[in-house]
């Protein structure tokens, strides 16, 4: 089954993260993919859930003051360079 990713990272320095992490652990819908930052204290988390649990995760912590969360949207070089080299070759053609 497809998952959708997320990332969240802590508004600001402290604990927050870590309480996240702990408390997700016993949630079965929601799995975590990886920390970034420091083992003791990451400051970012990616996570993954089924498409069914993604609408009511975002919901759960789009209005937290401690926590950022946003959808991951994988980044691409090779995507801008194809744009990038389609425009040259109209621009030498013409």
């Amino acid at each position: 089954m497809d998952k959708i990713r997320f990332i969240v990272r802590a508004r600001a320095e402290g604990s927050t993260l870590n309480d996240f992490l702990t408390m997700i652990r016993d949630e079965p819908e929601l799995e975590l993919l990886n920390t970034i930052g420091p083992e003791d204290r990451p400051h970012t988390a990616v996570v993954a859930t089924t498409q069914e649990h993604a609408s009511a995760f975002e919901q759960r912590f789009r209005t937290s003051p401690e926590l950022m969360i946003e959808r991951d949207r994988p980044l691409s070089l090779f995507d801008k360079t194809a744009d990038f080299l389609q425009r040259s070759e109209r621009n030498t053609n013409a």
